[in-house]
């Protein structure tokens, strides 16, 4: 199964693909909003692991758009930021938007979080895509 993890922070994604290579995954990383966007344009991926705040294009831009070009691939949203908590003006997003742009998630979870909590929330997502399949 192929995911694509869209985060800025380097030394997480390392981490994150580290762990989830060892649990069978093949993992490519977009360090911004706009590259991690090309590549799903460019290849087929079962799920996405997005993160909200990224140089170039921000995590809100990206889920609007793939839900626009891909809607089947599974997506969960990183958020450093508890959810319900006032918006930043960075964030670009109004709090109505928000909830609007992550009701198109699969799945949000906040940083930080336990990598063991993190890889169960991903084997649920693959194998709601391996359920829908049959």
């Amino acid at each position: 199964m192929k995911l694509l993890l869209i985060d800025d922070d380097e030394e997480l994604c390392a981490e994150l693909r580290q762990v989830l290579e060892a649990e069978g995954y093949k993992v490519d990383i977009a360090f911004d909003g706009l590259q991690g966007l090309q590549r799903v344009l460019e290849k087929q991926y079962h799920i996405i692991i997005l993160d909200l705040k990224l140089p170039v294009l921000n995590g809100y831009g990206v889920l609007k758009r793939i839900r626009k070009t891909a809607q089947d691939i599974k997506v969960m949203v990183l958020s450093g930021r508890p959810l319900g908590e006032p918006l930043l003006k960075e964030d670009g997003v109004s709090q109505d938007e928000e909830e609007k742009i992550l009701n198109m998630a699969d799945l949000v979870i906040n940083k930080p979080f336990m990598v063991e909590d993190f890889i169960l929330k991903v084997k649920e997502l693959a194998l709601s895509i391996v359920e829908n399949s049959q």
